[in-house]
């Protein structure tokens, strides 16, 4: 049954429309460096609020490993394992702010 709803996420994934950042009044190397900027300050705001959580090294804070469940507080803060999530939150964020919006890659016909 796992092996079915795996197959299922795979197939629906690869039938995603690709994407890219888009912004009429900017060249492609424009575009790249703006990206490049965004990940580097998403990358440190991520790591940052990950940080701020106190974890344990290695982070057992939000795994469940270590010495028993992890503490639980009634605003959950943000561990070590959410921050791929955070991070592309942040660049989706700081594209946006910069006049970028993300639109469907049309494929060039050959």
């Amino acid at each position: 049954m796992r092996a079915v709803l795996v197959a299922m996420l795979l197939a629906l994934a690869a039938c995603a429309a690709k994407t890219e950042w888009a912004r009429s009044d900017t060249s492609a190397a424009q575009r790249t460096k703006d990206y490049q900027e965004c990940r580097e300050k998403a990358y440190w705001q991520a790591l940052d609020e990950s940080q701020s959580s106190h974890p344990l090294y290695p982070p057992y804070t939000g795994t469940g490993f270590g010495w028993g469940p992890p503490f639980r507080t009634s605003v959950e803060a943000p561990s070590y394992f959410s921050r791929g999530p955070r991070e592309a939150e942040f660049i989706d964020y700081c594209m946006r702010e910069r006049g970028y919006m993300l639109r469907p890659i049309t494929p060039q016909a050959s």
